[in-house]
């Protein structure tokens, strides 16, 4: 035994002859060493292979393998398992393990108590070693290999990940040096060691043969050493200001700490608001993690093989760029599920718009005067704009409603002046009529005076005749000037018998107009309360759909707070990544210092078997630092697996509440429906009979204008009659018979002849003609008239009707066409792809060329040049053009087919054309 300890000593000596070899070579700038140990607390752990490079003795490589194990045991330090760590605590050759808390602290030399004093409570306890005495001759250095294992201990971590300058490690370095630096540490050790290399031998002897191993290959070194001693000093007051420091970080780790908790907490209530069903998730950091499917595998495969890993998230960095549109595209399948139901909300929008469509047709058939129902889930202007088109219909009407009441008024003016006229006319007439009867009565009193003469002259013999010749021609003056008076006043009267037909005429023609008109009149005031009704209704359903899209925006701007909300998380997930690429890299820092610090132990091990044990405890350590990060590791799959399924419950749940509401808003829109399909039968019925009844009334009206036209015809001929005399009376009598027996016959002959002409035409005079056969019976011919004037009148209004509902039709289908046309221009690009056209695009893109540029934000491919890129937008352009021409064709010429109204034929041909848009649209959003 004593043989052997003799051979480890000597190759101790020639190692450290080595050793100190080196450091003459290089001035043995030992400030600089300890200089360079100090500037490693701000350096990445990378940095301490340096220092043990250039450091004079193997002492600051076993520091630096205790400090690697110590940052692998910090860097695992946030588990909450790892309240309690072991620390091994080394006096007189013994290892006696002891647990230290956050609290825990032990008592030091007195040149590690100056720095142990401004340490947190977290600092690493040193093993008590008792002073001894120290010869001076003797290099304190060289017993370092076998004293620095007994002195070191194992700390609890410190609770900082994120920070790349670890305090903790710093401290530890330079409570190392100062243990390792110190000789009186280093002696007593070697004094107290009972045994060198597990052999029991004396104190003295082992102490004389170190010495002489030694005292003549390290004497250069003791002036060093001195050195050293004295800038250790002025060390361990440059470690005060770097433990202020250090404690200066620990506090901004704290309120780093403190403020992601906050964070945390704030997206715990965000989640809360989303849904309450994420109160069972501890950790909201994490929330959003598996939307991306990238780092969910590059985090499982850092579970599984660091180092493959590592490759893969450097090719994923480099793909990332590359990748942007199939990440977009990966979005897109995110909110497919939104997307639908747009979709089936833009179907319903369609089902109430045809709704509509059917109540406006039914409206405008009541003669064009009800207004047009507003499109139900349309834009708030489209609405505005039919309300406002309505009320001006409405304006219009009465606009009309005045100038008819303007006319009606004009016309009794006009009637009132005409019969004021006709009065003036009758008293002239009378006037006219008693200077005839005056004349025909100084006619007959001429005549017989005439004769008187004539008798006288036949009596007076030819002694008179000159004088009665003379009368004669005086009388036979004044008769022909009462002649002429007489057919001047003729003359006068026929001219005012002709006014007199006139004023008849206009009068007969105003009181139809004035019949018209209250007729119109009375059918607008029996409509205007229906149609204030019905204006009313549509107020509400505008006030309705107001509400409904007050409602819509709040949703939108829900699902904009919530967009915003997952961007902030996305960026969360971003800087998460970031600290995630520093833990790996710090991990791959720490895995080759602990790679390097066992090259080193299994150097040591030779040395002692103390030195082995110690090795042995810290492989233990960092074995049960494994597990722990397997532990971990295993938390955080079971979290992303709760937090997936946890996901996929309120996905679903979602999903059932939205569709529970968009059928009950189905059940209440048929409901709706079926109601204003009753109401517009009802009003259909309600039209058809105002309608039966107006021209009923207009033929009554037109009966019996035609009766006073004949009484009127009677007048006239009784007057011409009391004109000719009393013999000419019966002659009128007979006319006016057959007048009157003509007019009925006319009647009955123009009744064949009803087709080719209007109700208004049929209210004039008809033309008399004689007829044979007097005794017709009227009552026959009447109805039969009237019969044939009702289905005239139904015919006429019928195409009346199909005219307006065509005219309709055609400016239904111009608006939806711009309805739609802006609807499209719109939407953006690819909102209504499918995913099979977003999966070929992501596939061009990966592979490459001239298309793969098209779907990238960056150019792909070398040959695209700007000639070719504005060939192929012309190209483009080109299929659009086509594509809209025929989608326009196509929707004119669907429109055109199904004009008909009540049949569900034109329900499909209105359907039609807007499948074919969306999906010549989907065909378009392809091409682009």
């Amino acid at each position: 035994m004593d043989t052997e300890t003799k051979l480890e000593a000597l190759s101790c000596s020639q190692e450290h002859e080595e050793r100190s070899e080196l450091d003459a070579d290089t001035g043995c700038g030992s400030s600089e060493v300890l200089n360079e140990a100090g500037g490693a607390l701000v350096a990445p752990v990378t940095n301490l292979d340096d220092v043990v490079e250039s450091s004079p003795s193997v002492l600051e490589g076993t520091i630096e393998t205790l400090l690697t194990f110590d940052e692998a045991n910090d860097s695992h330090a946030t588990t909450p398992n790892s309240n309690e760590q072991p620390s091994i605590l080394v006096k007189n050759g013994s290892t006696e393990p002891s647990l230290a808390g956050d609290s825990g602290s032990a008592e030091s030399p007195s040149s590690v108590q100056s720095a142990s004093k401004n340490s947190p409570t977290n600092s690493t306890t040193t093993s008590g070693i008792s002073n001894g005495p120290s010869t001076p001759s003797s290099d304190t250095v060289s017993s370092s290999p076998a004293s620095s294992p007994q002195t070191s201990t194992v700390s609890a971590p410190s609770h900082s990940l994120s920070s790349p300058y670890d305090t903790d490690c710093s401290r530890k370095l330079i409570s190392q040096i100062q243990r390792s630096l110190s000789q009186e540490s280093l002696l007593d050790e070697l004094e107290s060691d009972p045994t060198v290399n597990g052999v029991p031998t004396d104190k003295e002897g082992c102490m004389m043969v170190f010495e002489k191993c030694v005292q003549y290959k390290y004497a250069q070194q003791e002036k060093a050493i001195q050195r050293l001693l004295e800038e250790n000093k002025r060390h361990q007051e440059l470690i005060l200001g770097i433990c202020s420091e250090k404690d200066n970080m620990r506090d901004e780790l704290k309120k780093r700490a403190e403020t992601e908790k906050l964070h945390m907490a704030t997206i715990k209530k965000l989640e809360g608001r989303v849904e309450e069903l994420l109160k069972e998730l501890r950790e909201s950091r994490d929330k959003l993690i598996h939307h991306d499917q990238g780092a969910k595998a590059a985090l499982q495969q850092m579970q599984k093989e660091t180092a493959f890993r590592l490759e893969q998230v450097n090719k994923k960095c480099d793909e990332a760029r590359q990748e942007k549109e199939a990440m977009v595209m990966k979005y897109v399948r995110g909110e497919k599920e939104a997307l639908d139901l747009r979709r089936e909300k833009e179907s319903l929008e369609k089902r109430l718009r045809e709704a509509t469509k059917e109540v406006d047709r039914q409206a405008l058939r009541g003669n064009q005067l009800a207004q047009e129902k507003g499109r139900l889930q349309q834009l708030y202007d489209a609405k505005e704009g039919e309300v406002s088109r309505s009320t001006r219909e409405v304006e219009k009407l009465k606009e009309e409603i005045n100038s008819h009441l303007i006319k009606v008024k004009w016309a009794q003016n006009k009637l009132k002046s005409e019969a004021d006229a006709h009065k003036e006319t009758k008293d002239k007439l009378r006037e006219t009529t008693s200077k005839l009867v005056q004349a025909k009565e100084e006619t007959e009193q001429i005549r017989k005076n005439c004769q008187d003469m004539i008798r006288t002259y036949q009596e007076s013999e030819e002694l008179k005749s000159n004088a009665l010749d003379a009368k004669l021609r005086e009388t036979k003056g004044e008769l022909e000037k009462h002649k002429q008076e007489q057919t001047d006043q003729l003359e006068v009267h026929r001219v005012k018998a002709k006014e007199l037909e006139d004023l008849k005429r206009s009068y007969k023609e105003a009181m139809d107009e004035l019949i018209t008109l209250r007729t119109k009149l009375k059918c607008l005031e029996d409509e205007r309360p229906r149609w204030e009704d019905e204006l009313s209704k549509y107020r509400e359903i505008i006030n309705r759909q107001k509400a409904e899209i007050g409602r819509q925006r709040e949703k939108m701007e829900e699902i904009t707070v919530l967009q915003e909300q997952q961007e902030r998380d996305k960026q969360e997930i971003t800087s998460l990544r970031e600290e995630v690429d520093g833990l790996t890299g710090q991990m791959a820092d720490l895995q080759r210092d602990v790679q390097g610090s066992r090259e080193r132990e299994a150097e040591l091990l030779g040395f002692t078997e103390k030195l082995s044990s110690k090795n042995a405890q810290l492989q233990y350590e960092s074995n049960a630092l494994q597990s722990q990060l397997d532990q971990i590791s295993s938390s955080f799959t079971e979290l992303q697996g709760n937090l997936e399924e946890t996901k996929t419950v309120i996905f679903s749940r979602q999903l059932k509440r939205e569709e529970m509401l968009r059928q009950q808003e189905v059940q209440g829109l048929q409901e709706e429906r079926a109601a204003l399909q009753t109401e517009v039968a009802q009003l259909k019925t309600r039209v058809e009979e105002l309608r039966d009844e107006l021209v009923t009334q207009k033929r009554k009206q037109a009966a019996n204008i035609k009766d006073l036209t004949k009484q009127l015809t009677q007048a006239r001929k009784k007057l011409e009659q009391v004109e000719n005399g009393g013999c000419d009376r019966d002659a009128s009598s007979m006319g006016s018979r057959s007048s009157s027996s003509g007019s009925l016959n006319a009647r009955h002959g123009g009744s064949s002849g009803v087709e080719e002409r209007s109700p208004e035409n049929q209210s004039g005079p008809s033309v008399v003609v004689v007829d044979s056969f007097p005794e017709v019976d009227k009552t026959v011919l009447v109805d039969r008239i009237v019969r044939l004037q009702k289905a005239l009148a139904r015919k006429q209004e019928k195409i009346e009707f199909m005219e307006d509902h065509i005219k309709q039709l055609v400016e239904e289908i111009r608006k939806k066409t711009k309805i739609i046309q802006s609807y499209v221009l719109r939407e953006e690009t690819g909102a209504l792809s499918s995913e099979a056209s977003d999966i070929n695009k992501a596939h061009l893109s990966r592979r490459g060329g001239i298309m793969a540029s098209l779907y990238t934000s960056h150019p792909a491919d070398s040959g695209l040049t700007l000639d070719l890129s504005l060939e192929i937008n012309r190209k483009l352009q080109a299929v659009l053009e086509d594509t809209l021409l025929k989608n326009i064709t196509l929707k004119v010429r669907s429109s055109s087919a199904g004009i008909i109204p009540h049949t569900p034929d034109l329900h499909v041909t209105k359907r039609r054309p807007k499948t074919h848009l969306i999906l010549t649209q989907h065909n378009l959003n392809i091409s682009h």
